[in-house]
């Protein structure tokens, strides 16, 4: 804490001060602290703090950041001051600064439990969820009753994919609150930790009593819409969602929900409609865009970036929409023009390298993309998108680069599994665990924005689903990959090899099933380390060694780019098999004609 004591003037000028930042005016509080900052910040910390939250107040946020720094400098014991310029730097999404920060306050004061809590929450946004935990514990360490540490530490245990470990704090806190809110928000997290696990009837009862207590909790129609959809009562869904639309016409996560929903029931007549209905806020545009673009629609969603430019022609976000829409458009000359504007402006961001070099390969400048990528590698050299282009760019090139990344005889494995203790086969396994697949998967088309064409995909983690032959293939996946993982040889240059570890956790679990000329786009997984396909039934049609039909590819990318031979590898599909393979690799289905369906599990592993 600061141990000097102000002069008796400026004492008097922090009580008006704050006086008037409770009541909320924020000019008289700026008015109070004028007279010290007549001839620059004063050297007393109190003063540069308050003038801080000030500035907060008005919205100037990088002003306010600067005047914590120079509190903390002359205070440097004081956790109030960096804890300060943490908030501020994360509301100016500068997240590793504000971690700093918090963590220096937490030096001054390790029992200080509002920094445990921003921190925690810090760490939650940004997906650091290990770190995150332990935050939110800490806190519970020194206040066990600390309600909303409870409903934080049960929202990350449901995003690391343990929704099971998330009921207990989350039904504990619904014993000890008593704000109605809160309980509200903890039922809701509460249906969110059940639906997780496919416990969708216990989740809607959560919902409902969340919406008893407090019919605005933010998401609470969507979580409902997913709860119901699972459940098959897609109807329902949809007239929640357009009777929560009307209350709420500015909400993008509605409008995102319920126009999912109308394109996976294929109902084109309302597709889109709800964002025309409405004022068209920047992030409404923003989804509608994403939808056009998804539906190959990108002349309209071009309209809609440019529309968003004219309204702020500074707009990165719009302009990079701008430019992958006339990509898509093969207006690709047009397309590295405006890559190269806002890369003039933008070099910190990989992405944007990855969007840019795959306009100017398409447009045939591979030692140009090939350069692209590289600088994103640079900025992050595991980059999956990167990776993936460059690996075509290298391919045009015949630099050797592509083999070296991808390693498709090497690196691309097949495991036919053992059965599951208590089956005489796989077979006898497969033939059940489909049967158990059938009520996940949704009587409904595939979502708008996954690879897969013409069948249906499981949604949330299927790993997490209370489902016990599920768990049981879980076992046999564990010890494959697991022997995967310990069989690759060291290279820390390397970006599959050189994360190579003995402990793993999985990203993201699903099932997909492929009907008749059903088919997986070509694609890469950005978010795993190694991803896969495990086969539970597979149509007679994959027995076609000459056509190929239903084989898994590699090596083709989702754009045409004028490879000799796009695809490097494939594997027939055959029930128990899995197949396992670098996340950053192109990938794909070729089409299949037989009335079987063509049914898997697919997963991303990642280090931990």
């Amino acid at each position: 804490m600061v141990t000097t004591l102000p002069s008796p003037a400026v004492q008097q000028a922090l009580t008006i001060a704050s006086q008037h930042l409770r009541a909320g005016n924020i000019a008289g509080a700026e008015g109070a602290l004028a007279p010290f900052f007549v001839n620059g910040p004063p050297a007393e910390p109190l003063l540069l703090n308050t003038a801080g939250l000030v500035k907060l107040g008005q919205a100037r946020l990088a002003e306010a950041a600067e005047l914590f720094v120079l509190a903390a400098r002359l205070a440097p014991r004081e956790a109030m001051f960096p804890f300060n310029q943490g908030r501020t730097l994360a509301a100016l999404g500068q997240a590793d600064a504000a971690v700093a920060a918090f963590r220096t306050a937490l030096k001054c004061k390790p029992d200080f439990v509002d920094a445990f809590y921003e921190l925690g929450s810090l760490l939650h946004r940004i997906g650091r969820l290990d770190e995150a935990e332990r935050n939110f514990r800490q806190i519970l360490r020194l206040v066990p009753g600390h309600v909303p540490a409870k409903l934080m530490l049960g929202a990350v245990l449901v995003d690391a994919n343990r929704p099971q470990d998330a009921e207990l704090p989350l039904r504990r806190a619904l014993t000890e609150a008593t704000d109605l809110r809160m309980k509200a928000q903890l039922h809701t997290n509460l249906g969110v930790a059940l639906r997780r696990q496919r416990k969708d009837v216990e989740a809607l009862d959560q919902y409902d009593k969340a919406a008893a207590l407090d019919p605005a909790v933010p998401g609470l129609a969507v979580h409902r819409s997913e709860a119901l959809q699972n459940l098959g009562r897609h109807e329902q869904a949809l007239s929640e969602m357009a009777a929560m639309l009307a209350r709420t016409p500015q909400d993008p996560s509605l409008h995102h929900s319920y126009n999912d929903l109308l394109y996976r029931l294929d109902r084109s007549g309302e597709f889109l409609k709800s964002y025309d209905r409405v004022a068209p806020s920047r992030p409404l545009m923003l989804g509608k865009a994403f939808f056009l673009s998804h539906a190959k629609r990108g002349e309209e969603a071009h309209d809609v970036y440019a529309q968003m430019l004219a309204r702020d022609p500074a707009d990165q976000v719009a302009a990079i929409g701008a430019a992958n829409t006339l990509t898509m458009a093969k207006r690709f000359d047009e397309a590295g023009a405006v890559f190269d504007r806002i890369l003039a402006r933008q070099t910190d961001n990989a992405e944007l390298f990855s969007c840019a070099a795959e306009a100017i390969v398409q447009g045939g400048d591979a030692q140009k993309a090939a350069w692209l990528c590289e600088q994103g590698l640079k900025l992050e050299p595991r980059n999956a998108a990167c990776l993936a282009v460059l690996s075509i760019a290298s391919r045009l090139l015949d630099d050797g680069r592509d083999e070296a990344i991808n390693g498709y005889d090497t690196l691309v494995r097949s495991f036919d599994l053992e059965a599951p203790q208590g089956f005489s086969s796989m077979a006898d396994f497969n033939q059940e665990l489909n049967v158990e697949l059938d009520r996940l998967h949704p009587a409904t088309r595939e979502f708008i924005n996954q690879s897969l064409r013409g069948g249906t995909q499981t949604p949330d983690q299927l790993f997490t689903a209370d489902l016990p032959l599920v768990a049981r293939l879980k076992q046999r996946i564990d010890e494959v990959v697991a022997r995967y993982a310990a069989e690759l040889p060291a290279d820390e240059s390397h970006p599959l090899l050189s994360r190579r570890t003995r402990d793993f956790g999985y990203a993201g679990s699903w099932s997909s099933r492929l009907r008749d000329c059903g088919f997986h786009v070509n694609h890469i997984h950005p978010m795993g380390w190694i991803s896969s396909c495990y086969y539970v039934a597979v149509p007679d049609a994959a027995r076609d060694e000459a056509g190929r039909q239903g084989w898994i590819k590699f090596g083709e990318p989702s754009f045409e780019a004028g490879l000799k031979d796009p695809i490097r590898r494939a594997i027939q599909p055959v029930p128990g098999r899995l197949v396992l393979f670098p996340s950053y690799m192109w990938h794909g289905t070729v089409p299949f004609r037989d009335a079987a369906a063509r049914t898997t599990i697919a997963f991303d592993i990642v280090p931990v």
